[in-house]
């Protein structure tokens, strides 16, 4: 293995250590250690966002669900980052932006007093106004794949990283039963 991977495993590990720290634990990690915190909150989303595996730059949208007071240091994430990867922070942002309505209910109930509502800062720059949460969803995901000339379903994917972390809540609060 090469030390750049090396380097990059590393750093996965402890942005996965981090998230598991502020709630988002759906992530496997390698080792059982506790976290100590080790990024500040728009040095942690500008690093999410910048991850090569695709299943940590999307827990991005988790983190926003689990820590909606993220949300004020979004702006300063984008000035950490370059052209590209600001861009893909939008989009992942403005999409849990309609998760939270989507999955409001059950946020609400998991976060109780740590609940509230993250800031629509991008959905009149990105064009994704008006319409019902899920359609916002697959207009923000059509976008996504023209502006990243990947053919994914980007709207899948941004579902998924919710999914997964009111799964996990879900199992957590029946383990504890």
């Amino acid at each position: 293995m090469r030390a750049t991977e090396l380097a990059d495993l590393q750093t996965e590990e402890q942005l996965v250590a981090e998230l598991a720290r502020l709630g988002v634990r759906y992530l496997s990690r390698q080792s059982a250690e506790a976290a100590e915190p080790m990024y500040a909150p728009n040095e942690l989303l500008a690093k999410l966002v910048c991850q090569p595996s695709s299943r940590v730059r999307s827990a991005l949208i988790a983190l926003l669900l689990a820590r909606p007071d993220y949300a004020r240091h979004v702006r300063l994430a984008l000035k950490r980052l370059n052209q590209s990867d600001a861009q893909r922070l939008r989009f992942f942002y403005s999409a849990a932006v309609i998760l939270q309505q989507q999955y409001v209910e059950i946020l609400r109930a998991a976060l109780g007093a740590n609940f509230h509502q993250l800031p629509d800062l991008f959905a009149g720059e990105l064009g994704v106004t008006g319409e019902s949460p899920t359609a916002r969803l697959q207009k923000l995901g059509r976008l996504q794949a023209q502006w990243s000339g990947e053919n994914l379903n980007w709207a899948g994917t941004y579902e998924n990283a919710a999914r997964q972390l009111v799964s996990r809540w879900e199992s957590e609060q029946k383990w504890k039963a």
